[in-house]
């Protein structure tokens, strides 16, 4: 996708929007987060672009533990990402959220029912949103 550069809106901010959308869903019903890590700096740019805090809001929407597992709001990355786990271009996150949604994730985030994975924000990226059974 083309950034219209008249636009305020970014690749990751219009897939956000049509991916809540299709899944009827909010971004108050995620239970865990996966941002594509390969720069520290760009999480907060990611959960700004995807919706989940509004731009120039990152740094305070990830103060006080908001992230943190397992007794944030909002656990981020619970397997560690790109920083910790490998660099493996998003796949690990992937396979992280399946494992959280059949609750056999080492850090398992309680009763997780919708995961939000995303790929990296810098380039042309993706997304998709997980739900477990209900």
């Amino acid at each position: 996708m083309v950034r219209d550069i008249e636009s305020p809106k970014t690749e990751a901010t219009i897939i956000a929007e049509r991916l809540f959308t299709d899944a009827a869903i909010t971004h108050d019903d995620i239970d865990v987060v996966f941002i594509y890590d390969h720069f520290t700096p760009l999480v907060l740019m990611a959960l700004e672009e995807f919706g989940f805090c509004e731009r120039g809001e990152g740094k305070d929407f990830v103060g006080g533990g908001r992230l943190r597992w397992p007794d944030g709001e909002l656990p981020l990355n619970t397997s560690g990402g790109n920083l910790s786990e490998g660099y493996i271009h998003g796949m690990q996150n992937t396979i992280e959220a399946v494992r959280q949604l059949r609750g056999t994730a080492r850090c398992q985030v309680s009763e997780a029912k919708h995961v939000f994975v995303s790929g990296g924000n810098a380039v042309p990226t993706s997304a998709m949103i997980l739900k477990g059974e209900i």
